[in-house]
């Protein structure tokens, strides 16, 4: 129970509040509505205690950010990211209308902004550009930034000409904590245990965040959080083959798959910001953000290649197998551990002159990749041979087999050891000013950006066929629990890492296998830089209500890669290796025009029309050729890719519910230019008698699509009830995109990870010290690859992520909490061709949290 306030002023009850709650935020920004604030903290007082009322706060802050924003844009503030049972940036980033994401291991990964391929986004950390661990990708995973480290996220979907230009999907902007972001001394710390039934493990969490201001002008911001996740999931594939013109349902199971993985995950994360502020007209500022991603994955799986068996239909989807040879069936065993860092750092300031006012930022960022001791151990069935039936009537295909040698790991041989290790590094420092100038109702802004990206990828694959003979049975385990059926006995992988740290000096790769290893150490190795120069000018004009926003930035990218060819003779016995070197500039002119009107009653209507580039993945530009004479094939990079481009134009009406609430809808239309797609040809005059797999700018892809999106406290329900908070939004995509390919002319496609519906919606209820809140995000299925034909078309299935908090307060400064993520027991599945033809099914079960939070 609090302290009752005894105070009678609302002004009074708010300054009584916050400094009792010993956190810095106030609960409103500039502009804000002061009686709809005063009304809550005199709400707050209605039941003899003080309230914290996390909830309602984010959302004050988050509608506030929205409504003075120029640009189209979302946001989520740092209150909110404590109130979802979030782990990354990415999860916390779903619940904005137009965001979802794309999972790994059941947590999200990749951001997609109204259903665009997360390739197309840029992040920044503070403002400064941030690059991806991945080899050949631009998207930035955000599973690696902890949602502790971070004070606010915003999502920018139609960027003014100040900003980056390269943002087709969106600008997702990370911001961590500045000291002036709260007032005085904040001190926050938690404490969190985490639980996963499916594997048994009991993960722990920690984070403390601390500012203080120093004589008003000097701000210290820090923050330093730790979570070590163990978990588990249950995974099963499938393959499936037929002719090229099969129908989706004409195709057979030639191949099935049980996965285990077994995952410790580790995040740590830290923030440190400098703040001084001398004078009213003079700030700088240090930012500085640190993540640590380890992720040490332990994989079984046992294999049955079905087509190795002569398999005679019996019945619809029904099949006997004859024949099935004992080394069809197949165990693995991988481990790797992969550390994920990113650092970033930016010093600025802003200086208000007689006539003009000056902001000026450098920075550095760096991220990295390393996966030093990959290994996976390889045996077959040593047995006799096996007959059985097959059914794929079901969710997933069914199998008998004649005996059950496959379950004993003493019935199996050694077959080969693969070592697969990697190593990314992208580095990129930048520079940028920009001067405003001020006049009655008008400004005018010009500015300067370089930046200055190095890459360095190395990845390598080797197999080691020729040693001692390895027995299975000496690595043996209990037989894993799994979801879909049995793996037989387990494989111990510290055994294995035991076992290669004493014996990897005896084992070599045949002859026969060295083209194939030069091809997977060497092809998709490069080194690149990337110089991007911008220049702007842009004015503002305020006339009435209304203000008009318009002018053009020229960025202009210079490229120079060195990359491989690797030519692999048809006894793949000998190779040879090229290197290859690709130069490449080009410039992209971007106007934009955006209208944003203040109507009466709160309504806020904008437009704007602009264009927007996002440049070719590194991995499709590197200038690679791997030639492979034995298989017929040609795989090239393609350094002549040009950006695709975007013109874009965007509609929306805003409905602002006093300041807790906010009605919207949105129209946006986007068609881009040199959608990039992978494509195999053939009869290639400079490849004669070859496939050739090359990305190529395909034809013009188009985006069509509504945003909705409501919030709101129940503020006016009767005491005890108005405490409601409720939100839910919705994006609906129609997308058009043709890929270009001469075997499928006629076939209508989705634009590639692409849903044509998104929802999410929330109820929540903040009284008596309680607030709690359960939240639904709903992602349609969407197309993740192209295939030969529909029948092997790849579809993400529909996915519902359900979770649920809970958290009361027993006093200003402790509050107890509990979560739970994924209550309805979802599971990422994969399709191809039609939902009957189940891919990939992966489940995770659900994980409950519990923990306390302290301020001081």
């Amino acid at each position: 129970m609090g302290t009752p306030v005894q105070t009678k002023t609302p002004l009074a009850i708010a300054i009584t509040l916050t400094l009792a709650m010993g956190v810095a935020a106030p609960l409103h920004a500039a502009g804000q509505d002061v009686a709809a604030t005063s009304a809550l903290a005199a709400d707050a007082t209605d039941l003899d205690r003080i309230e914290v009322r996390a909830q309602l706060e984010s959302q004050i802050r988050a509608v506030d950010l929205k409504r003075s924003s120029d640009a189209i844009e979302d946001a989520v503030s740092s209150d909110a990211l404590g109130q979802y049972p979030d782990k990354n940036v990415a999860e916390s980033l779903q619940r904005l209308p137009g965001v979802s994401v794309t999972r790994d291991q059941g947590e999200g990964r990749f951001v997609v902004v109204r259903g665009l391929d997360a390739n197309l986004n840029s992040v920044s950390i503070d403002g400064i550009a941030v690059g991806t661990p991945e080899d050949s990708s631009r998207a930035a995973p955000l599973d690696v930034i902890p949602s502790d480290s971070t004070e606010r996220l915003r999502v920018v979907k139609s960027p003014t000409p100040d900003m980056p230009g390269d943002a087709i999907g969106g600008a997702i902007l990370v911001e961590s904590a500045s000291a002036f972001d709260r007032d005085g001394r904040s001190l926050r710390g938690k404490i969190e245990g985490s639980h996963q039934p499916l594997s048994g493990h009991t993960s722990p969490k920690a984070a403390i965040n601390y500012s203080e201001v120093f004589a008003d002008t000097f701000g210290v911001a820090l923050g330093v959080n730790y979570q070590n996740r163990k978990f588990e999931s249950d995974n099963t594939e499938v393959e499936y083959d037929g002719e090229d013109d099969a129908t989706p349902g004409d195709v057979t199971t030639i191949n099935l798959q049980h996965r285990k993985y077994e995952i410790e995950r580790k995040r740590i994360g830290a923030n440190l910001n400098f703040d001084w502020r001398p004078s009213e007209g003079s700030s700088y500022y240090l930012r500085t953000l640190y993540s640590r991603f380890d992720d040490a994955e332990t994989r079984q799986r046992t294999i049955f290649n079905f087509e190795d068996a002569d398999v005679v239909a019996t019945g619809t989807d029904q099949f006997r197998l004859d024949d099935l040879p004992s080394d069809a069936i197949q165990k693995r065993m991988r481990y790797r551990t992969k550390e994920e860092n990113t650092f970033a750092a930016s010093l600025g300031g802003e200086n208000r002159l007689t006539s003009a006012v000056v902001d000026y930022k450098v920075g550095y960022t760096k991220t990295e990749e390393r996966v030093d001791d990959e290994m996976e151990a390889r045996f077959e069935l040593d047995a006799d041979d096996l007959s059985g039936t097959l059914d794929q009537r079901s969710r997933l295909p069914r199998y008998t087999l004649s005996n059950n040698d496959w379950m004993d790991n003493t019935n199996f041989a050694y077959d080969r050891m693969i070592l697969s290790p990697k190593r990314v590094d992208d580095n990129e420092h930048s520079a940028q000013v920009n001067v405003r100038f001020d006049a009655d109702n008008a400004s005018y802004k010009i500015g300067l950006l370089g930046r200055w990206r190095e890459r360095d990828v190395d990845v390598n694959e080797v197999e080691l066929r020729r040693g001692p003979a390895i027995d299975l049975d000496s690595w043996t385990t209990g037989a894993p629990e799994h979801r879909h059926g049995s793996l037989g006995q387990g494989m111990s992988s510290a055994l294995m890492r035991r076992y290669w740290a004493a014996n990897s000096g005896l084992y070599s790769a045949r002859p026969q296998e060295a083209g194939a290893n030069a091809t997977t150490s060497l092809e998709e190795d490069y080194s690149a830089s990337e110089d991007i120069f911008a220049s702007y000018a842009m004015g503002t004009w305020d006339i009435g209500a209304l203000r008009i926003i318009g002018g053009v930035r020229v960025e202009n990218t210079q490229f120079s890669a060195v990359g491989n060819q690797v030519d692999v003779a048809e006894d793949e016995r000998s190779f040879t290796v090229t290197p290859r070197v690709a130069n490449r500039s080009y410039s992209n002119v971007l106007p934009g025009l955006h209208l944003r009107y203040d109507a009466a009653d709160d309504w806020v209507l904008r437009a704007s029309a602009n264009k927007t580039v996002s440049r070719p993945s590194f991995g499709d530009i590197s200038p690679r050729v791997g030639y492979s004479r034995g298989d017929e094939e040609v795989r090239l990079g393609n350094p002549e890719l040009d950006p695709y481009e975007s013109t874009n134009i965007d509609l929306s009406v805003e409905k602002y519910l006093g300041s807790t609430g906010i009605v919207s809808l949105g129209l946006f239309h986007k068609s881009i230019d040199g959608y990039i797609v992978e494509t195999v040809r053939q009869n290639d005059p400079a490849y004669e008698g070859f496939d050739v797999t090359q990305a190529i700018n395909g034809d013009k892809a188009t985006v069509r699509g509504a945003e909705f999106n409501y919030q709101q406290q129940l503020a006016f329900l009767p005491p005890g009830l108005d405490g409601l908070l409720v939100g839910a939004s919705g994006t609906w995509l129609d997308t058009d995109f043709d890929p270009g390919l001469a075997d499928r002319q006629g076939d209508d496609f989705m634009l590639p990870r692409a849903s044509k519906h998104v929802y999410s919606a929330h109820v929540g209820y903040e009284k008596y010290g309680l607030s709690t809140r359960i939240a639904a995000v709903y992602r349609s299925e969407y197309l993740d690859s192209i295939g030969t034909g529909r029948a092997f078309d790849i579809f993400v299935a529909p996915h519902t992520q359900l979770d649920f908090s809970l958290d009361y307060t027993f006093s200003p400064r402790v509050s107890l909490y509990f979560e739970a993520q994924n209550l309805l027991d979802k599971p990422l599945e994969l399709y191809q061709g039609t939902r009957s033809r189940t891919l990939q099914l992966e489940e995770y079960g659900r994980t409950y949290a519990v923990g306390l939070k302290v301020s001081l």
